[in-house]
């Protein structure tokens, strides 16, 4: 059998070759692609009795891929969400093959042809003021793990930093020049090695300038009890623990997405023009920003509702208005 008509090669080639060196895709986005494929291999070679390793390209049928797609669903209990990621890897393999082996462009284009499920928008969970006052309020400052996670909380409400940007942050990352006449400035690194930098509160350069005290450039700024860096499970823990201890937040999940979102929903309510809001969440298109928007003026239509002067009036039954129904007949 051909080399270019087995799937491993090809699988080979675009896990270690395409999407890292000619993409340059972010890791998290390379896992998922991976994850898809050791859910969806198994699959097919039990589906087709056919040993993983003799697998070819057009195995992969898009009557397969659908049966895949609802085993997703159905017996692995997934959301529509996640079904359409694997979709969206398994099309993106498509496409790297038939871009490079025309005796394969029909097979793509089966593939490809594939639709997502439409999934609803989830409404945006955020945090007033005072709720996430009340956050920064629990860590115990008089201890050195409370600074630790009082720094992390503080920073995160800061910046709108994803988990990754604030676990790989290193002391080499900030710059703390104000008292020298600078900005304070944090560089974050982001999805798909993009960089930005994000100004720094007094409140938070001073928590941040605690914490590095003493330390390597290359050293994370932000660790745990352990005195290793904080990992990602860390920092969902944390913010967890500390969301449990807030009366007000009782029965809501509270993730550092939230803290993400309450960052950016506070910069709407402040007046700070969406572009720029885009710009400091790291957003490659404004229509992913576009979603804070609707809050402000969800804010304000309820504000009309409260002010509204007057009630309305009863008005009079369809069927007595006469001109109306001499109207409808005369259609």
């Amino acid at each position: 059998m051909p080399e270019r008509d087995l799937l491993g090669p090809w699988l080979r080639r675009f896990l270690t070759e395409f999407i890292v060196t000619e993409r340059n895709l972010a890791r998290n986005t390379r896992a998922s692609y991976r994850d898809t494929f050791r859910l969806f291999l198994p699959f097919a070679s039990r589906k087709l009795r056919k040993p993983v390793d003799r697998l070819t390209v057009r195995d992969l049928a898009s009557g397969l891929v659908l049966k895949f797609l609802s085993h997703v669903e159905d017996d692995r209990g997934c959301s529509v969400r996640t079904r359409n990621q694997r979709l969206a890897a398994i099309k993106a393999f498509a496409r790297f093959i038939g871009s490079r082996d025309p005796a394969h462009i029909e097979w793509c284009g089966h593939i490809r042809a594939i639709s997502s499920k439409k999934t609803m928008q989830p409404s945006v969970g955020w945090l007033t003021r005072s709720e996430m006052e009340a956050m920064l309020a629990v860590p115990d400052r008089k201890t050195e793990r409370g600074q630790h996670e009082y720094a992390l909380l503080l920073f995160l409400y800061n910046t709108g930093a994803r988990v990754s940007e604030a676990t790989e942050l290193k002391v080499q990352d900030l710059s703390l020049a104000a008292r020298r006449g600078g900005h304070d400035l944090a560089t974050l690194h982001g999805k798909g090695g993009k960089i930005r930098q994000c100004p720094l509160w007094p409140e938070t350069e001073r928590a941040l300038a605690h914490e590095i005290r003493e330390r390597e450039m290359d050293a994370p700024v932000f660790v745990s009890r352990l005195g290793t860096g904080f990992t990602r499970f860390g920092v969902y823990r944390l913010i967890e623990r500390c969301a449990a201890q807030v009366p007000a937040l009782a029965g809501r999940t509270i993730t550092p997405h939230v803290i993400r979102h309450t960052t950016a929903c506070h910069l709407v309510l402040a007046g700070v023009d969406i572009n720029t809001i885009r710009a400091w969440l790291g957003h490659v298109s404004i229509s992913t920003t576009n979603i804070y928007a609707e809050i402000d003026l969800t804010l304000k239509a309820n504000a009309v509702a409260l002010c509204e002067v007057g009630q309305q009036r009863p008005g009079r039954s369809w069927k007595e208005d006469k001109d109306l129904m001499a109207f409808l007949k005369s259609l």
